[in-house]
């Protein structure tokens, strides 16, 4: 009976040796749960002189060889990083671009691609219709009064499944879904590469500056 005294006692003051240990950990949990539920990490852009950024929906717009381009932060997308693209030919000739070549960029010079379209059920539910914040098109018709989101754009004949064709005074819109969090640093880029004159093979890449901070 002594024995079994003197063995049960250390064992207890090891087991309240753990649980010691573990408190800082359970606590660590519980604070990264209140921080993420009541200050959740959300996408923003980063100032840009040359960019338009507009501040209710956290879109960044360039205009670059007569081209608009915009992307939108999809901040209500909790299960992935999500993105809304939006290319606006102003000019009087063809343009064209290719999904798959977009790409995230972070800090670290760490390059992530697109969830591929087979493999957006297993991150978003089925069925899933990512939706635009509601002031969007309020803010996209105050910087140019000729673009018109409403809507879904024009569907063009295709003889090339993997490009994108845009009129002249057109827009194509098409929506980029990364994996939460892929990126190893706070500063981020989007970056749709070649979008491509059909009058002239002239190339212009867009690289959308945001980043990730706490709500």
């Amino acid at each position: 009976m002594k024995n079994e005294i003197h063995y049960r006692v250390p064992f207890l003051q090891i087991l309240a040796l753990l649980c010691l240990a573990l408190i800082p950990l359970s606590c660590a949990k519980v604070s990264d749960f209140v921080k993420d539920t009541f200050r959740p990490e959300i996408i923003v852009p980063v100032f840009d002189p040359d960019a338009y950024i507009m501040p209710q929906t956290g879109t960044v717009g360039y205009l670059k060889n007569g081209i608009k381009a915009m992307a939108v932060p999809l901040n209500d997308v909790k299960a992935v990083d999500a993105f809304a693209i939006f290319i606006y030919n102003g000019t009087d000739h063809w343009i064209s671009f290719k999904k798959k070549d977009c790409q995230m960029l972070d800090g670290t010079m760490n390059v992530t691609k697109p969830i591929d379209k087979s493999q957006e059920s297993f991150y978003l539910k089925k069925n899933f219709k990512p939706t635009l914040p509601p002031e969007f098109a309020a803010e996209v018709f105050r910087w140019d009064k000729t673009i018109r989101v409403q809507g879904g754009p024009a569907v063009l004949p295709r003889a090339d499944i993997e490009k994108t064709t845009v009129m002249p005074k057109h827009h194509a819109r098409f929506f980029l879904y990364f994996r939460k969090r892929s990126i190893n640093y706070s500063n981020l880029r989007i970056i749709v590469p070649r979008v491509t004159s059909d009058f002239n093979n002239q190339q212009t890449t867009f690289v959308f500056k945001f980043k990730v901070q706490r709500g």
